[in-house]
């Protein structure tokens, strides 16, 4: 601290790059501040990275808290929330040109993930955050008076309520008491779904509306009701503290979900969608918990593809176009659907869900009439109604439908839930008495063929740009105003329609894994291995060394992806290449 303001007094006034003095470590009364990066320009974006070091003795969060992996992503994720609240309580941001002189973290979802933001030391620790320096003027000059007042009145209050327990309101201490309750309740679901064959498990008294269709925090409004479940699946799950949660157990096989327009079916299955993650205090979706594998599946068209087998959905294509190892830079519904399906399974996922409302009606199901008009010969599609029973019993993958208009898969399935102006019943026995036993299909599903391998040389970073005439030796930024696409050297990668990804900085933190692969591969002396392979290898390093394995440009910005979400990004690469035997 005595340290930092001479040397801020030193380069006031003076050019804005000089502030890549500051970078290093300053001790305060209560913690240590490090510049980790420094911005180029006032207001710039990325902008400057700096890190809090707290000692854990200091800091005095109780010891019980950090026994399990469970809670110590539940301390970490609420001690980001905390520091977030403190900017909003003690700091005024904007105060300088082009918007410097501010505060930040991370944009934050409403669940809880693995991030970079906050790490445990055996002895401290520590959170990383985006401070932009504040400048003036025209030109952009240094403020160093305004600097100091960023450190040392506001960072140091916003660290004093962050990091230190005494100075907790009892309120904030049940707050954190309720973060690490959901990590610790949320494993013991978990635990109980896998001895019970379980996909998905939904509390009673969730609430499952969303504020709206671009908020995902719970909608406030006093008429929305809670989730109950049917008393036929009603479920209670023993707990370690000799209490019980009771809610909607949802078994292995196929299971559809029908009801009329605007009853809760597709908020039925966003909750479901979204309960591979867990989620904060007062989330409402707490206790909704879904198998880690779930993926979502949809028609996605104009997506590339690359070297596929669709052949068990789609036939041969007119001009003679095969199916066995299908191509497309700008695939269609159906065929984008079929991939979507090979590609999750390839990638390990046992568990896809479908929602009507995002599917290709023509790869679904085809009806008695429209079998009428066209001869089998002239419908390559083999719909996945014809497919679902046999991908259950043969490849023991479960799938979850919504479904208001296609009767078809209640035909197949094991569990139909009607959802009645947001109330769940379970009509499976009514779905039989009317329509008779499971229709299994004739045919067994054939075998799907080997997995694709990635051949040497993917993944390049290098950016050139042809305008300028001007080469950057690497690429990896989300883009701003589109949270969902990945610039990743000369390729743009849309992941729009891969709906689990719950926070811009997994996008990020995929392209970091893309990195980290290219490198790999080089290392492998060009053997080719499976996606599968080389995503479950990513995963293992992050897992054993954090996402620090993955050497960021810039600390402290990452959120973990599940691996089925990087796979997704892999095929959604329009330069990838495929090992060809």
């Amino acid at each position: 601290m005595n340290k930092l303001q001479p040397l801020l007094a030193s380069i006031a006034d003076q050019s804005f790059h000089n502030i890549q003095k500051l970078r290093g470590t300053y001790h305060f009364p209560r913690f240590e501040l490090s510049f980790i990066k420094m911005q180029g320009s006032p207001g710039a974006n990325p902008a400057s990275i700096a890190s809090i070091k707290v000692a854990l003795q200091d800091s005095k969060i109780p010891e019980q808290f950090f026994q399990t992996a469970e809670c110590k992503l539940a301390v970490a994720d609420f001690l980001i929330r905390r520091f977030r609240h403190g900017i909003d309580r003690f700091a005024q941001q904007n105060r300088g040109k082009d918007g410097s002189g501010s505060f930040n973290t991370i944009t934050l979802s409403q669940k809880m993930l693995n991030r970079d933001s906050v790490l445990f030391g055996d002895d401290a620790v520590y959170l990383c955050f985006i401070i932009s320096l504040p400048a003036t003027g025209q030109g952009g000059v240094f403020d160093a008076e305004q600097a100091w007042i960023m450190f040392n009145q506001e960072l140091t209050a916003i660290v004093d309520a962050t990091f230190f327990y005494q100075h907790y309101d009892e309120q904030t201490r049940t707050l954190l008491q309720q973060f690490v309750d959901v990590q610790k309740i949320r494993a013991e679901i978990i635990q109980f779904m896998r001895q019970h064959d379980l996909v998905a498990f939904i509390a009673n008294d969730a609430k499952l509306p969303r504020h709206s269709g671009v908020d995902d925090r719970p909608a406030m409004d006093e008429s929305v009701k809670t989730f109950q479940s049917p008393a036929s699946l009603q479920t209670t799950i023993p707990l370690s503290d000799g209490r019980n949660i009771t809610g909607m157990g949802i078994k292995e096989g196929i299971t559809c979900i029908t009801g009329g327009g605007y009853h809760g079916k597709s908020t039925l299955m966003q909750a479901i969608l979204a309960g591979v993650y867990a989620h904060i205090p007062g989330d409402g979706r707490e206790y909704v918990v879904t198998r880690e594998d779930a993926f979502f599946i949809r028609a996605e068209e104009g997506r590339s593809i690359r070297n596929v087998d669709i052949s068990l959905f789609i036939g041969d294509l007119p001009n003679g176009l095969k199916t066995d190892c299908f191509s497309s830079d700008n695939a269609s519904g159906s065929t984008s659907q079929a991939a979507n399906i090979v590609e999750a399974i390839e990638s390990g996922s046992r568990l896809l869900l479908f929602d009507e409302d995002t599917c290709a009606t023509n790869f679904l199901v085809r009806d008695e009439l429209i079998k009428k008009i066209l001869d089998a010969a002239q419908e390559p599609i083999k719909p996945l109604y014809s497919t679902v029973r046999s991908l259950w019993k043969k490849h023991h993958v479960s799938m979850i439908f919504v479904v208001g208009g296609l009767g078809y898969f209640l035909q197949k399935a094991d569990t139909c839930l009607l959802m009645d102006n947001y109330r769940c019943d379970d009509i499976t026995a009514k779905v039989r008495d009317r329509l008779g036993a499971i229709a299994e299909e004739d045919s067994p599903t054939p075998a799907f063929s080997a997995s694709r391998r990635l051949a040497a040389g993917n993944f390049d970073p290098v950016y050139i740009n042809r305008r300028l005439n001007k080469t950057i030796s690497k690429r990896i930024k989300d883009l701003r105003n589109a949270p969902r696409q990945l610039e990743y050297g000369m390729d743009l990668v849309n992941l729009d329609a891969v709906v689990q990804i719950a926070e811009a900085p997994q996008i990020l933190a995929i392209g970091y894994c893309l990195l980290a692969l290219r490198t790999q591969l080089k290392q492998s002396g060009n053997k080719p291995e499976t996606i599968r392979f080389w995503i479950d290898r990513i995963e293992s390093e992050i897992n054993k060394h954090g996402l620090a394995f993955l050497e960021p440009d810039y600390p402290g910005t990452l959120s973990m992806p599940r691996k089925y979400e990087l796979a997704a990004a892999i095929n959604r690469i329009r330069s990838l290449r495929i090992f060809q035997e």
